[in-house]
């Protein structure tokens, strides 16, 4: 027993808890590095300022998703926090598209442009898919 009274983790309880809280940040971090492998495959090593513009685009991405979901009802108290671990094994979906948008606009648009859209639309096809895979595990997993 630990100085509170609970049970110390077991090995397996510590993994789980370990697979829920980084399932989408890992998922959202090989989306960053293949969406700048493939601009860096297709315009070169960036310049200071085509950082700058790469941070900013993936930046301007979740504060348009943010500013869309205040646009939305208020949604209900109980989050789908169960689903997350199931919904992450199956994040291959959500960083492929990612990766499709960031490959899209790698080659359709040039210049410093590239560099602020490409993370901007990798980012949102991640968010998106992500959210669409929770939900789809959240409405299997309902009794």
């Amino acid at each position: 027993m630990t100085s509170d009274g609970r049970r110390p983790a077991t090995y397996a309880q510590a993994l789980q808890t370990t697979l829920r809280t980084t399932a989408a940040a890992y998922g959202y971090t090989l989306t960053t590095a293949t969406t700048m492998g493939i601009l860096t495959s297709v315009h070169g090593k960036p310049h200071t300022g085509q950082l700058f513009g790469f941070v900013a685009g993936g930046l301007v991405a979740f504060a348009i998703l943010e500013g869309l979901l205040q646009l939305l009802p208020p949604q209900r108290d109980d989050e789908p926090a169960q689903a997350f671990p199931f919904a992450g094994v199956l994040s291959f979906f959500s960083v492929a598209a990612g990766l499709g948008a960031a490959t899209a606009l790698a080659n359709d648009v040039h210049g410093d442009l590239a560099w602020g859209l490409a993370p901007s639309a990798s980012t949102a096809a991640y968010m998106l898919g992500v959210a669409a895979q929770v939900t789809v595990v959240d409405l299997l997993r309902r009794p």
